[in-house]
């Protein structure tokens, strides 16, 4: 199979999805707070690449998470990614799951804002070009 680079597509972050908020009820309440998620930089780690009717896309992430009222250390944020044709069709959706640990100081007993960094690996199975993808948090009710 003969692998081609290709122009990797312009990202984007959803505006409405940037942030993730994970807390104990739907009120927002401070106190009931962990932590706070943004999305805040995104790069390509490898060439774009095409292979007969696949696209392979390798974007690493960073995420900072400042911490709030943290109960443990556990991170889960649900993310989701859009693929889009040059015509601004959808091609597909794809979701993820980034898994990570706050940053937590024994010596002072505080919990610090950490930094993810976290590869994505987007593979699309069309004879489609992907001229842009828009990247958010899912918002769970």
């Amino acid at each position: 199979k003969e692998k081609d680079n290709i122009i990797c597509p312009k990202v984007f972050f959803s505006s409405e999805n940037n942030v993730y908020i994970d807390g104990d009820n739907q009120d927002l309440d401070f106190e009931k707070i962990n932590y706070k998620a943004s999305l805040n930089n995104h790069e390509f780690t490898r060439n774009c690449i095409s292979e007969t009717n696949y696209k392979y896309f390798n974007l690493e992430l960073l995420i900072l998470v400042e911490p709030l009222n943290p109960k443990n250390r556990e991170i889960n944020l649900p993310i989701f990614v859009l693929l889009y044709d040059i015509e601004d069709n959808l091609i597909d959706k794809q979701y993820f799951r980034v898994q990570a640990n706050l940053n937590y100081f024994e010596n002072t007993l505080s919990y610090e804002t950490t930094e993810i960094i976290k590869n994505l690996d987007i593979s699309l199975e069309s004879e489609q070009l992907v001229s842009s993808m828009i990247i958010g948090f899912v918002k769970l009710d």
